[in-house]
């Protein structure tokens, strides 16, 4: 017996019950709602779970946290502030406060979550949304250790006992490459994101496997990195236009890559997508208004960020914070065509 079947029969949310039978928050539920609901659960015979009921009565119910990682673009990334603009208007919805965990910028990979955790500022929410963190951080584990629900984002790394919401990075960039291909490209380079990044390998993975089924080999002098930013994509690019023999496409992993291609690109006094065709990956605002505008994947950003937060807010009303009980959501893409890649010049349909 779950809580929301006591919601659905006694006509209220789920919140409402979880306050009832956790004995919590007293002031926000009258006296006849109260009655109403402990008497469904008595007939339903609810029995509640122990650790659940310790869980909430020691965390504040109404707030969680979102920890993010440290770049100095973070705040200026349309990615990440879709994300977290998605959890936050989620949450409002339930009436969840969300407070926002961002490390010190010279702290070393992981080291955040353990201080975060010493702080004892995992004890002071009611669970946690963790953003681009590898499954083996550390924060993963401390939050297992301390029974407090978890989901995490832009991780496609499956685990049966963690909740993660992200996006078919993989199928994205295979699409991406494809249509390359199928215009007739062989000679596609790709600008990667950061190393370590679950993003970014699973964009080189789809990159990969588009060129091996059309039997094209995988030439690593064609392979940059470009670290998700817009000056090192743009850097990346004036690399690839070094060689010998010159990319005819460029395949990056994110749009603010494929923005600063395509200045190194019009630099050199290249035209695309005549002399080099471009494709990026997540259709940021700007994509549609760059000269010329840039194809691109479509991700759903945004309902990453209220998915992982609506997930992350039954799971601490249904109690749930360990076991097999982890599902991992895949929205999907879909790639934009636009001018730069030479289809379809001035038109905007998804493939």
């Amino acid at each position: 017996m779950s809580l929301r079947e006591i919601a659905r029969e006694a006509g209220v949310s789920v919140a409402t019950v979880s306050r009832v039978v956790n004995d919590v928050e007293r002031s926000k539920v009258s006296q006849a709602t109260r009655d109403r609901v402990l008497e469904i659960a008595r007939l339903m015979r609810y029995r509640p779970n122990p650790q659940a009921v310790s869980l909430v009565r020691r965390r504040p119910p109404n707030t969680v946290g979102l920890v993010i990682p440290y770049n100095s673009h973070v705040f200026e990334s349309f990615y990440f502030t879709e994300i977290i603009r998605g959890a936050v208007d989620a949450a409002a919805e339930a009436g969840i406060n969300i407070s926002l965990f961002v490390p010190a910028h010279d702290a070393p990979a992981g080291m955040y979550h353990d201080m975060l955790a010493a702080r004892g500022a995992l004890s002071s929410v009611a669970g946690v949304l963790l953003i681009g963190t590898q499954i083996h951080d550390p924060a993963i584990s401390q939050c297992r250790e301390r029974k407090i629900p978890f989901v995490v984002v832009s991780n496609s790394v499956p685990d049966p006992d963690v909740s993660s919401v992200d996006c078919d990075n993989v199928t994205g960039a295979h699409e991406a490459t494809s249509h390359l291909l199928k215009l007739g490209h062989r000679r596609i380079a790709f600008i990667a994101g950061t190393e370590g990044s679950a993003n970014g390998r699973d964009r080189f993975e789809g990159y990969r496997r588009a060129l091996e089924e059309a039997g094209v080999p995988l030439d690593h002098g064609l392979i940059t990195d470009g670290h998700f930013e817009e000056q090192k994509g743009r850097n990346a690019m004036a690399r690839l236009l070094a060689r010998d023999e010159r990319p005819t496409a460029v395949f990056a992993a994110n749009d603010v890559m494929a923005l600063g291609a395509m200045k190194a690109i019009k630099r050199e006094g290249l035209r695309i997508p005549d002399d080099i065709a471009v494709v990026g990956f997540d259709d940021v605002p700007l994509a549609q208004h760059v000269e010329p505008s840039l194809t691109t994947v479509h991700q759903p950003i945004y309902q990453v960020g209220r998915r992982a937060a609506a997930t992350l807010v039954a799971d601490i009303r249904e109690g749930r914070h360990e076991g097999a009980w982890g599902v991992r959501q895949v929205l999907r893409t879909r790639l934009v065509i636009r001018e730069s890649c030479g289809a379809k010049k001035g038109t905007e349909n998804a493939a």
